[in-house]
C-alpha cells in the first residue's frame, strides 16, 4: 500500500473540537491550514481513488467537505479530484458526455477547463479596469513606489 496525500477542502471552517472529533471518529491523521477551511490528510490505499473514497467513508458525515484533490500530480502531472455530485447532477453530465462524444471525465474535465480560463480572463480584465482607473488619479511611479512598500512589508 502507498501513501496518498489528499486535501481536502471543506465548505465551511470547522473549529479545533470539530476537527479533533473528526479524526479520532476517522482514525485519519488530519493536518488543517490557518483558515480551518482547507485540511490535509494521509491515506494508505492501492491507488489514489481509494483513498479518496476510504476519505469520503470515513468523513463524510463528520465535516463539511466540499472537494477532495490529490495533493501532488500523478504521472501523467495531472492531478485527481473528487466532487460530491446529486444524481441528477452526475445524469447531465453523462448526457452532455455523450451528445459530445465525449467520456463523462472528458467532459468535465474540459468544462472545469473552460470554467478556470474564463475566471483568469475576467480577473485579468478586472485587473487591468483597476489598474485604468489607479493611473487616471496617480502617476506610475507613485502606483510603483506604493506597490515596492507594500511588498516590502
Amino acid at each position: 500500500m502507498t501513501l496518498h496525500a489528499i486535501e481536502i477542502t471543506l465548505t465551511r471552517s470547522v473549529d479545533t473540537v470539530e476537527l479533533r472529533a473528526a479524526q479520532q471518529e476517522s482514525c485519519l491523521p488530519l493536518a488543517a491550514a490557518d483558515d480551518r477551511r482547507r485540511l490535509v490528510v494521509l491515506v494508505s490505499a492501492k491507488n489514489e481513488g481509494r483513498a479518496m473514497r476510504k476519505i469520503w467513508k470515513r468523513l463524510e458525515d463528520a465535516l463539511p467537505i466540499d472537494v477532495l484533490c490529490s495533493l501532488f500530480p500523478g504521472p501523467d502531472g495531472k492531478y485527481v479530484m473528487s466532487i460530491p455530485m446529486s444524481g441528477e447532477t452526475h445524469e447531465r453530465i453523462r448526457a452532455g458526455a455523450s451528445a459530445e462524444g465525449k467520456t463523462p471525465e472528458e467532459y468535465l474535465r474540459e468544462a472545469i477547463a473552460q470554467a478556470l480560463a474564463r475566471d483568469r480572463s475576467a480577473r485579468r480584465a478586472q485587473l487591468e479596469c483597476s489598474l485604468n482607473g489607479l493611473l487616471r488619479s496617480y502617476s506610475l511611479q507613485e502606483i510603483v513606489g506604493a506597490a515596492a512598500q507594500q511588498i516590502e512589508s
